[in-house]
């Protein structure tokens, strides 16, 4: 008798064009044993096409803190799937459906099986909310979540990509005030516990209150966490998630008031891994503006900013040669620009950057609101945002191209009524497209390097509220990793 001696076992790993999704990864082939004397290897492993996806959008964020006066604002969040031809080699023909979910139950929100459709849904609970696709309508999954307050000092806009989610966050954002209260939303979407750690970088160094400080979020589930709590009166500070056990999604909500004055609201969401050559894109003007930067490593970091306009690079003087203590955090101003623009940081060690913008009315009271931009990674397949309830507002995507010219399609809507485009984006610069009345975006880069955002502002009683919602990839191939039996 032979004894069948060894198992070549591969794990499924989700190497998807736009990071980890959920359900992303397959594992195929037959069972083959090899002839006496003979090893059968491993044939080679192929990139498919998605057939399930999950994004992660935070639900109300401004409900649930322990400690924290709660804020409900009108909520809406919104899932698709992108019309047909605009995921290369997507089937055209088949099943699936789009599915937005809520709460440990997994209530139904919203559902459809129609490619191209925007299903959406208010959201009233302190609930983790699940946009999921299967079939042919999981490549190319987007969501977009919607929070709006009007008539207070709480009020603002945040237009809030959902993610995929992952077991390293970076979050820039958030400041010091007696008013100004930042929340740490963490969603498991997973079926297991998952334990969270937490690392704060600020101006002076690593925030020591905030390393001991761990959280298990069941199944299903969010826990908020307050900023305060573990980095009090800290200034600059820089969130690092870490996820133990399973995946999770965690955004930083930042609300403002000064004294009397509300001056806005926005979600900082997950900023490009560290990194000696970062991009962030859609900087809007009109307002202040200022970069922070955050230095994780151990070493002084010297780096170089330069602002990449519509007419191309600028650099200023005094963001020539930038110092980043070890371990800490920096606050830089930004020169006025009379159009929108992204920032190229090049440094000698890695570095987690984002962006602040504000808007302010005229009045003598000043109010307004403002937004965070990450360094986001250029795009390589498709992305896109929704755009729901925000009817007669102005709404701007932002392409910013690397160090050679570039290009991306971009599709503005859905169905019949879609506009398609090829927008050219010369080398290191940022160029504004007109969104209109579209509720839905989508970019696809045809050459060379693009990042993206859409920018959506507008006036409530005299008030600017503005938000800045960065794109990223979507979930569409994974690695298909034959498993073979072999013998000797």
């Amino acid at each position: 008798m032979r004894n069948v001696s060894g198992i070549v076992r591969a794990a499924a790993v989700a190497v998807v064009a736009a990071g980890l999704a959920v359900g992303a990864t397959r594992v195929s082939g037959s069972v083959q044993l090899a002839t006496p004397g003979e090893r059968v290897g491993l044939p080679e492993s192929s990139s498919v096409l998605v057939d399930a996806a999950s994004l992660v959008c935070p639900g109300q964020q401004r409900l649930g803190a322990t400690g924290l006066r709660d804020v409900r604002g009108t909520v809406t969040a919104a899932a698709a799937s992108p019309d047909a031809g605009v995921v290369a080699g997507a089937p055209g023909s088949g099943s699936g459906s789009v599915q937005l979910l809520g709460g440990p139950s997994s209530t139904g929100l919203a559902q459809t099986a129609d490619p191209g459709a925007v299903v959406s849904a208010g959201v009233s609970a302190a609930d983790v909310v699940v946009a999921r696709a299967s079939g042919i309508l999981a490549p190319g999954l987007v969501a977009t979540q919607v929070w709006r307050h009007t008539g207070d000092d709480d009020r603002g806009l945040t237009v809030t990509p959902c993610q995929l989610p992952s077991s390293d966050v970076w979050l820039v954002g958030g400041g010091s005030g007696p008013s100004r209260t930042e929340r740490i939303i963490v969603s498991n979407p997973g079926a297991n516990a998952v334990s969270v750690s937490f690392e704060v970088l600020g101006s002076s160094g690593r925030i020591d209150a905030a390393a001991g400080r761990d959280v298990s979020i069941p199944p299903l589930s969010r826990e908020v966490v307050s900023l305060d709590a573990i980095a009090p009166d800290e200034g600059y500070p820089v969130v690092h998630v870490t996820a133990t056990g399973g995946v999770v999604s965690a955004v930083l909500d930042d609300q403002w008031i000064l004294g009397a004055t509300g001056r806005g609201i926005d979600d900082a969401t997950r900023a490009a891994s560290p990194g000696t050559d970062l991009v962030v894109p859609g900087v809007e003007t009109g307002g202040a503006t200022s970069l922070r930067l955050a230095n994780p490593g151990d070493t002084e970091a010297l780096a170089q900013v330069r602002l990449l306009t519509d007419k191309g690079a600028v650099q200023p003087d005094n963001l020539r040669a930038v110092r980043v203590p070890a371990g800490s955090t920096l606050d830089v101003p930004l020169p006025a620009n009379r159009a929108a623009m992204g920032l190229g940081i090049r440094s000698d060690q890695p570095l987690v950057a984002a962006a602040w913008a504000e808007r302010r009315a005229t009045t003598a009271d000043r109010m307004g609101d403002f937004a965070w931009t990450p360094a986001t990674p250029a795009l390589r397949g498709v992305a896109g945002v929704l755009l729901p309830g925000l009817k007669g507002t102005t709404k701007r995507l932002l392409l910013t191209g690397g160090p050679a010219p570039a290009s991306a399609q971009v599709r503005l809507g859905t169905g019949g009524g879609a506009k398609l485009s090829t927008v050219a984006v010369p080398a290191d610069s940022t160029v504004a497209v007109a969104v209109g009345d579209a509720d839905a975006v989508w970019v696809s880069p045809t050459a060379g390097s693009v990042r993206a955002a859409v920018s959506v502002g507008g006036v409530d009683g005299g008030v600017p509220f503005f938000s800045v919602a960065s794109l990223t990839d979507a979930p569409v191939r994974a690695l298909s990793v034959p498993v073979r039996q072999v013998r000797n």
